[in-house]
């Protein structure tokens, strides 16, 4: 573990984080704040109280996101619930550990729980709710570059950007030989797709990034899932592509900007400082 790249400090809430439900959101939020308050502890006094509110808090969340769940039918509800009862027990596992644990470890463990388990639950699993329920209607209104999605990095936001417009360009189908128009603007992103990734490992090598590696292995997978996706494009309806597109945008390629991409402009800024 890279103590440049998962510093101890947990990340504030952004409204890139947005799932498009604004109550759900608001309790994703008020996690976020909580855990914020972590990073002003003094004493495992302090730490435990924190924790002990966190722990309240993200249960009474995922009781109302369960509740929420099950009155739309969720199909994939039990898996969810699994998913909810690990993050609570990852948790309890760190409230049992504070009184002979270092305090800084265990602010740490907390970090790395806040700012990719729970963080990668809402931008992966609580979307894929999100994108089940919600009409194709809605997630095209949605499905748009965020400036809350840049990095501050010129060369990557704007190629992020670029894979969003192309992305767009292929839903925008109307007048045209709809088919003809999916498979070319398709392929044009898949193809973008791979030289941004290889341009992004370039970059990554001349800054002697030590995740290197495993980042290029996430490309990879992202790569091939969007293999498989294309391989479906012929037994799709068009109301299917659509809602697959936007599906795959939102939360492969997001979270992947949010989550493995913001570790690399932490990284640079570490060694900057």
């Amino acid at each position: 573990m890279n103590a440049k790249i998962d510093s101890c400090y947990i990340s504030i809430w952004s409204n890139a984080y947005s799932i498009g439900d604004e109550k759900i959101d608001a309790e994703h939020q008020r996690l976020f704040d909580i855990a914020n308050e972590l990073n002003v502890c003094t004493n495992k006094i302090h730490l435990t109280t924190i924790l002990k509110e966190l722990i309240k808090y993200t249960k009474f969340h995922f009781a109302n996101e369960e509740r929420f769940m099950r009155e739309l039918n969720f199909s994939r509800l039990a898996e969810h619930k699994v998913l909810h009862q690990n993050l609570v027990e990852a948790l309890n596992e760190v409230l049992k550990k504070i009184s002979t644990q270092d305090m800084e470890e265990t602010i740490f463990q907390l970090s790395i729980l806040v700012n990719k388990n729970i963080l990668q639950h809402i931008l992966i699993e609580d979307k894929k709710v999100h994108h089940e329920i919600k009409p194709r209607e809605h997630l095209r209104e949605r499905f748009k570059w965020n400036i809350e999605y840049q990095l501050k990095n010129q060369l990557l936001d704007e190629e992020h950007e670029q894979l969003f417009n192309i992305a767009l360009k292929s839903l925008n189908y109307h007048g045209t030989n709809i088919k003809t128009h999916v498979k070319i603007t398709v392929n044009e992103l898949y193809e973008y797709m791979k030289t941004h990734f290889n341009h992004e490992e370039e970059y990554l090598v001349q800054i002697g990034y030590p995740l290197l590696e495993e980042h290029r292995a996430i490309h990879e997978n992202i790569i091939e899932q969007m293999n498989a996706f294309i391989k479906k494009l012929p037994t799709l309806s068009i109301i299917n592509f659509e809602k697959k597109l936007i599906e795959y945008m939102d939360i492969w390629l997001i979270n992947h900007i949010l989550y493995e991409d913001r570790k690399i402009i932490s990284f640079v800024q570490s060694n900057q400082s």
